[in-house]
């Protein structure tokens, strides 16, 4: 099933771009959480004399968008090592967009980790990580909340469907 039919076509016209997109927003998230995860304590450690919050901060913030940076270059080239192994199947591609499109908790994660990146983003500005009202400031606040956005997603239940309920008679 190499091909694809027209339905399929009209459902997800770019696929590969679809999917591609996913892979660097993975990369971001991926990228933010681990350097945050190791550049935050080594931070803290190294500057246990003098423990000032902002410049703290700046230093992590620089961290996150080259641990971002890594990240999606990574996610892109692990996707196309995949897709070169699988012989880009112009199905298979389709099936993965598909599925990441239609996956309530796919969706879920993404709009905690925007939502959390949009207020460090504005955090981030309103404090001044190198200075304030900076581009970078706004950038690097947006870099380090995604973590805290993955980890609301684990934390808070996602809402049960009011239409599935269950009747004890």
């Amino acid at each position: 099933m190499d091909d694809l039919d027209e339905e399929q076509r009209t459902l997800i016209p770019h696929s590969l771009r679809e999917l591609t997109l996913h892979c660097i927003y993975k990369g971001f998230q991926l990228g933010s959480t681990v350097t945050l995860a190791t550049a935050l304590p080594y931070q803290l450690y190294r500057s246990r004399k003098n423990p000032s919050i902002i410049p703290i901060l700046s230093r992590v913030g620089t961290a996150t968008i080259y641990g971002a940076v890594g990240g999606v270059l990574l996610s892109i080239a692990m996707m196309h090592g995949k897709l070169y192994k699988e012989q880009y199947n112009q199905y298979k591609i389709w099936d993965r967009a598909y599925r990441l499109r239609n996956s309530a908790s796919q969706n879920r994660v993404d709009k905690f980790t925007l939502s959390s990146s949009i207020m460090g983003g504005i955090a981030g500005l309103i404090i001044g990580l190198p200075t304030k009202m900076s581009p970078i400031s706004a950038t690097k606040g947006a870099l380090m909340a995604i973590p805290f956005g993955i980890l609301a997603h684990i934390i808070i239940k996602p809402l049960q469907n009011p239409s599935i309920e269950t009747h004890k008679d």
